[in-house]
């Protein structure tokens, strides 16, 4: 009995004399060195494709139903045409490509080319001027023509920046106006509107 009692004693004494040499905690001491980097994580999924927009994407110009002067010949274009474009956007657009569409009785025409009248098929070309925030398309006849004066149902001009030039596929049916739109990502959506005054 006195050898257990001696025990607790003992005990207790232990451990009332470690709870009370606890002194003032030391300062922390220096970091260690950089440990050695864990494997990368799984890469994400990739995202969607982009699409351009204002002066950095195609454009569709739609000028309404047009006539031509009695030699045959029109301007189509607007004089603010590039009013909210950069001037790296209007020299990207100046230094693109067009592709003019002539529609008439239902059906586009690609220019330089032939558009299909009732009464005879007469040869159109064009080309384009850039002046200040204009943009014009003068259209004219190459061919000769019974009729001369003729209207249209509406011209479409596909307008590619030279920046977008690179993703244009060169496999693209130009004769087909749709297919054309189609191929560019193009929809109604993009017609930027302009009538003739």
């Amino acid at each position: 009995m006195l050898k257990k009692l001696l025990l607790f004693a003992w005990i207790g004494s232990v451990v009332l004399f470690t709870s009370s040499c606890e002194g003032p905690e030391g300062p922390q001491g220096e970091v260690g060195p950089q440990g050695v980097a864990g494997p990368a994580g799984p890469a994400g999924p990739a995202g969607e494709d982009g699409t351009g927009g204002g002066g950095a994407g195609s454009i569709i110009a739609f000028m309404g139903e047009i006539e031509t002067d009695t030699a045959g010949h029109l301007v189509v274009g607007d004089t603010a045409f590039f009013a909210e474009f950069t001037d790296d956007e209007i020299a990207s657009v100046e230094k693109g490509a067009f592709q003019v569409y002539i529609k008439d009785d239902g059906a586009y025409f690609p220019i330089p080319g032939h558009v299909l009248f009732e009464d005879e098929a007469i040869s159109y070309s064009y080309y384009y001027v850039v002046d200040g925030n204009g943009l014009f398309f003068p259209i004219f006849r190459t061919s000769n023509a019974k009729v001369k004066k003729r209207k249209f149902e509406e011209i479409r001009v596909l307008v590619m920046p030279a920046l977008n030039l690179e993703k244009v596929n060169s496999d693209i049916n130009w004769k087909d106006y749709n297919e054309a739109v189609k191929a560019l990502g193009l929809s109604e959506a993009d017609v930027k509107v302009i009538k003739k005054k």
